[in-house]
């Protein structure tokens, strides 16, 4: 097989998405505009006429590729199985230049062992929904029963019209104030908007009887899938029940679908409503001080 870099600018926008939508594997994240929106700079490794395909993300220090934020995994996407060999072939042909080196390879991948790169197992939680929402519900743990009479004791309101700065203000408000922070919170509204205009997303919310703004999430569908690009809540959403009865409107609402609730976090809170834990693979040769799981476990 021949693989080639291919810089950014010279991309074949049509074939590239082309390639992720009928990957066996593929995922909103490897979409064009997605990582547009979040990465700053980012070449590209290809098979053929796009057949598989590899974003390669640049960094500010020299000789490193390392994933941006709010890109869980996006690492190879191809139309044929990806097999050891394939996958092999393609981490080989990162150029040298690059000594440090840090991503997660997509659901599904699982890196040869031969791989020079340290590998990891990372853990992101999701649940079929194809059941009636009766059945789904009989999975449910004592706690999401808990926070639902709590949330029906204090009379929370689904909301379902709210726009991208609400969304994302919500979440500046509940993570802890630095520069990573208030990147991601520009970076969400892009992908928000972004999504809004393609028709692949929707915005749910619940508020209290005052009309505050307790929990809210942003959905984004794409390949069989209704994932949760971010969770945040109000200090207040805990001692009410709103997350979890968010989460049970999600459900409540796309059960019978043949399609899979992505949670999008390794955060056990997705345990509470059934979800099952998924592996993945993070290569990286980092420092463990800077090769930790970026992306926010809310």
């Amino acid at each position: 097989m021949k693989i080639e870099r291919i810089a950014h600018q010279d991309i074949d926008k049509t074939k590239w998405n082309s390639c992720v939508h009928y990957a066996t594997n593929g995922n909103i994240f490897g979409y064009k505009w997605y990582l547009d929106t979040v990465a700053k700079e980012w070449d590209a490794l290809v098979e053929g006429d796009y057949e598989s395909v590899l974003p390669l993300f640049v960094t500010e220090i020299p000789n490193r590729l390392q994933q941006p934020t709010l890109i869980r995994e996006a690492g190879i996407y191809s139309i044929h199985l990806l097999s050891p060999k394939r996958t092999s072939a393609f981490l080989e042909a990162i150029p040298s230049e690059y000594e440090q080196v840090a991503f997660q390879l997509n659901e599904g991948i699982k890196p040869p062992d031969s791989l020079a790169f340290p590998k990891m197992e990372q853990r992101n939680y999701q649940l079929f929904l194809q059941d009636t929402y009766e059945q789904l519900r009989e999975a449910y743990l004592p706690r999401a029963e808990q926070d639902l009479k709590l949330a029906e004791a204090a009379e929370l309101i689904p909301a379902s019209t709210l726009k991208p700065e609400i969304i994302a203000k919500l979440y500046r408000d509940e993570a802890a104030k630095s520069p990573a922070t208030e990147q991601a919170f520009h970076a969400y509204q892009r992908i928000m908007y972004n999504a809004l205009h393609r028709g692949w997303g929707s915005a749910q919310g619940i508020t209290d009887r005052q009309g505050q703004l307790l929990a809210a999430t942003f959905i984004l569908y794409s390949h069989g899938r209704a994932m949760i690009l971010l969770l945040p809540a109000h200090p207040d959403a805990e001692k009410t029940g709103a997350k979890s009865l968010l989460i049970d409107n999600l459900l409540r609402s796309h059960a019978g679908r043949p399609m899979i609730l992505d949670f999008n976090s390794s955060n056990l809170f997705a345990e509470r409503f059934g979800a099952r834990s998924v592996p993945y693979y993070r290569i990286a040769n980092l420092e463990q001080s800077v090769s930790k799981p970026w992306w926010k476990v809310w």
